[in-house]
């Protein structure tokens, strides 16, 4: 058995270990398992990039998750996938094309389509490598991209059978454009920045010449589209214009002034210009009120023909300049106000949108939406944090129509076919070879393609095989969980949740935890514009990924954001080198006869030591089924550090250094069950240690992998008994007085000083307090242990001081006593208060009261103490 070495060299570890899980096929679902199924889907990441801090968390969650379960016994599978991310992965390779000096139009589609297929290919091993190196325990053999064959072959069925039940259809309607990727956008695709701008108040005359009607807008470019000024059916101000026409400032067009209730008479003047091609309300009112819509504003962000000679060709800005400039100068611009608007940007490229009317693919969507609320609201699926589902209700209750259509090359290209002859759209799952109107053979597929939330939607059954009726959809659907950012519960958890009841039948998943977003240290949302992006690789290469990981699950409490910081990293990255350390130890020790199959003896301390783990774990478990990471990772983190570190190996070493090989066995099983509770928190350490010392001492037949080992809640040490529970809490409590007593007397702790004790039952435990105190020597009396050159502290059952003869301050000791009296005495006060209430001892749960009564027993016990040695 090699010997470990002084420190973990995670970088080395991280892959040989993921290597060897990967060949031992750990992580490969089994859907002739006899063992219950569980299955997750891995949200699929970008293939346009690496993995950033969100990645991390979202992908380390689950894969405690997935740990967890295959150590219970089931059979997991986490099935991981990259999604093929339509705009982000077009701007990318376009980009590339104009360093060379070309663009996709001189490519031509096909191959452009080529070019993009390459640079997947080369992009998604690196994404890949990066889960491996996080520890993701992915089952790598049902790998699925979004635009796999199968998976096309989904999309087109859902596509068709929609089309054909009248919930997708093609039409007319005002969209969000980006002129940056030339492509329509959904409504969840925008991204509302506030601005500062200004107001422009114009004059607009009426033709009679009996007066003027002032309008107030922030895109006065938009003006040369106007065809009405609508004011509100009940303002007093305005209703005598109704009807009236007006002269246009710029093109002397004659408009009329209508009334319509969407216009707020608090706003500007309470006049509003309406041009229904470049605003949705302008554009609804506009169909009520029969108006005529005249496109000034083209799909490539330049004012078109329509906008008249003087404007036509110029860009929407560079326009706007000179429609101000006109106005003004014709007499028809009234003030210029600063002003803070919301403007609608892309979130992919940033650039400002445009509203405008186009030919586009929409899906109806107020059906599926009622579906996915009475899902949550009768419990088939739920929500962790419950919070998440007030947003989920407004949201689904005010949802739109999705514009499901893109003008892009790269994604699901729309499987709808226009006869050349006759006009005839056919929606096939294949192509048509013939019209079925009129029977003419050519055929021309729409360009457009689906917007990548539309295959997206259908991951959790699609990627097990749907539409056919394989095993693996059988076995492992629907899902069990689904870990995800809140920021994609529209985007996302919504359409996933709608599809899965349209076509299935069924929920995708039965439960649903939002992981928090991580943030730099002060808080902020981490941003390359604000330099305080923290990468996960160089994290890893620095602290190794157990910290992270550790750090990031120990972080997590549902429903609040993660303030990421190197002192967090520093302190998780200690607790490994401690639990290392710790390992080492034990490992140095160890005799080859000391093996997990020797019946282990427990001393007062493996009793207890026992108790605690069995505690432990116990509300480990119960913390993980309910989604409290946190929580789990602090008490795992206590259990080592505090319990097994700090009290138990100095306990036991005398049992470790010269005990017989039950004794040392009792030490290797504690270490044992702890590896298999750390293991999903800390893959590869654990899985470090436990090659190095449990591996070859493990019962014959026993995986040799910690990752295939079980869960260690039923482990058949943790069922025994025996032992006082109270004798090592008291020790604990006597220790830290001790060095509580050093400490307030200004003693340097490497000094060594004798020490007294009362608590006669302790005296078994005198070498580990002269080891853990750093003590000259420790006596045990029942004696009162107060004296003039001593200072003395007030524990369980007895006093516990140290001798400071030339040391002590005999006014600061007393004084010290006395604040401790005062401060008894109030403690006390409180709980007498409490008991002696009538309606506290009616309404309080019985244990509750139980725990009062004993607290102020004690408090009593502690004051007479405290008082006698006052004096």
């Amino acid at each position: 058995m090699q010997e470990m070495d002084k420190a973990f060299d995670f970088k080395t570890a991280q892959t040989r270990w993921y290597a060897r899980w990967e060949e031992a096929g750990v992580f490969t679902a089994d859907r002739e398992s006899a063992k219950t199924p569980f299955s997750m889907s891995l949200p699929p990441p970008n293939i346009t990039g690496n993995l950033h801090m969100g990645h991390a968390l979202a992908y380390t969650l689950p894969d405690v998750v997935a740990r967890l379960k295959r150590g219970q016994g089931f059979d997991v599978a986490w099935i991981p996938g990259v999604d093929h991310a339509g705009i982000a992965t077009q701007v990318i390779v376009e980009r590339q094309l104009k360093e060379e000096g070309t663009d996709r139009h001189q490519l031509g589609r096909e191959k452009f389509l080529e070019r993009i297929w390459a640079w997947k290919e080369r992009n998604q091993d690196d994404i890949e490598n990066q889960l491996r190196r996080l520890g993701a325990s992915l089952d790598w053999s049902r790998k699925r991209f979004t635009m796999d064959p199968d998976l096309n072959r989904a999309v087109r069925k859902v596509f068709v059978e929609a089309y054909r039940q009248g919930r997708i259809y093609r039409g007319p309607r005002m969209i969000q454009w980006d002129p940056a990727s030339q492509t329509a956008l959904s409504d969840l695709e925008v991204k509302h920045v506030e601005r500062n701008g200004k107001l422009w108040h114009l004059r607009y005359p009426l033709t009679d010449g009996s007066g003027e009607v002032v309008v107030a807008t922030t895109r006065p470019e938009t003006m040369l589209g106007d065809t009405a000024v609508a004011v509100h059916p009940d303002d007093a101000r305005y209703t005598h214009l109704v009807g009236k026409l007006m002269d246009h400032p710029l093109t002397g067009r004659k408009i009329p002034v209508v009334a319509d209730a969407f216009v707020d008479p608090a706003f500007g003047t309470g006049c509003v210009k309406l041009t229904p091609a470049h605003d949705p309300n302008d554009h609804a009112a506009g169909l009520r009120l029969g108006l005529p819509a005249i496109t000034v504003i083209g799909f490539d962000a330049k004012m078109t023909a329509a906008a008249g000679s003087e404007y036509a060709g110029l860009d929407r800005f560079e326009c706007r300049k000179k429609v101000v400039a006109d106005l003004d100068e014709g007499g028809f611009l009234v003030k210029v106000q600063d002003h803070v608007s919301q403007v609608a940007t892309s979130d992919r490229t940033g650039a400002v949108l445009e509203p405008l009317v186009s030919e586009q693919w929409f899906m109806k969507v107020d059906d599926a939406a009622q579906q996915a609320l009475e899902a949550v609201r009768d419990g088939r699926i739920k929500f962790t944090p419950e919070h998440h589902v007030a947003v989920w209700e407004h949201w689904l209750t005010n949802i739109q129509d999705w514009c499901i259509s893109r003008q892009l090359v790269w994604g699901h290209r729309i499987p709808a076919w226009s006869c050349a002859a006759c006009g005839k759209v056919h929606v096939e799952l294949e192509a048509p070879t013939a019209c079925g109107a009129c029977g003419h053979g050519e055929l021309v597929q729409d360009p457009d393609t689906l917007d990548t939330w539309f295959s997206s939607a259908l991951w959790p059954f699609s990627i097990l095989g749907w539409p056919d009726e394989t095993a693996d959809l059988q076995r492992y659907y629907p899902n069990d969980v689904m870990c995800t950012s809140y920021d994609i519960i529209f985007f996302w958890v919504a359409r996933m949740v709608m599809s899965g009841l349209a076509w299935t039948g069924q929920v995708p998943f039965h439960q649903v935890y939002f992981n928090s977003l991580v943030r730099d240290e002060g808080g902020q949302k981490m941003s390359k514009s604000k330099g305080n992006v923290i990468d996960p690789l160089e994290v890893m290469e620095e602290f190794g990924t157990d910290a992270l990981r550790f750090t990031l699950i120990s972080m997590s409490a549902p429903g609040t954001d993660i303030a990421l910081s190197r002192t967090r990293l520093e302190a998780s990255r200690n607790f490994c080198n401690k639990l290392w350390n710790a390992a080492r130890f034990v490992q140095m020790n160890l005799t080859e006869e000391v093996t997990l199959s020797v019946e282990p003896e427990f001393g007062e301390a493996g009793h207890w030591m026992r108790g605690r783990i069995q505690d432990t774990l116990q509300a480990v478990t119960a913390a993980l089924d309910g989604f409290r990471f946190h929580e789990a990772a602090d008490l795992l983190y206590h259990l080592v550090w505090d319990d097994f570190c700090a009290t138990y190996i100095e306990l036991a070493k005398v049992d470790l250094t010269a005990g017989t090989p039950a004794q040392k066995a009792a030490i290797l099983h504690f270490l044992d069950i702890l590896l298999r509770a750390l293991h999903p928190f800390v893959p590869f350490v654990t899985e470090e240690i436990h090659e190095a010392v449990v591996a070859d001492r493990l019962p014959a037949g026993a995986p040799k992998l910690l990752a295939q080992r079980a869960w260690p809640l039923e482990d058949a040490v943790l069922a025994r008994s025996g032992g006082d529970p109270t004798l090592i809490p008291r020790f604990q409590e006597v220790l830290s007085a001790l060095l509580r007593l050093k400490a307030e007397s200004g003693v340097d702790p490497a000094k060594r000083v004798p020490a007294f004790c009362s608590v006669l039952e302790l005296a078994p435990f005198s070498e580990a307090f002269k080891a853990i105190a750093r003590l000259e020597s420790i006596d045990f009396a029942s004696t009162d242990l107060a004296a003039p050159t001593r200072t003395v502290a007030v524990v369980a059952g007895g006093t516990a001081a140290l001798e400071l003869a030339g040391l002590k301050d005999p006014a600061a000791e007393k004084a010290k006593l006395e604040k401790e009296k005062e401060k008894l005495e109030k403690e006390l006060a409180a709980l007498r208060g409490r008991l002696d209430n009538p309606r506290y001892l009616e309404k309080a749960p019985a244990d509750e009261v139980e725990k009062a009564t004993a607290l102020a027993a004690e408090k009593a016990a502690r004051l007479e103490q405290v008082g006698a040695l006052l004096g």
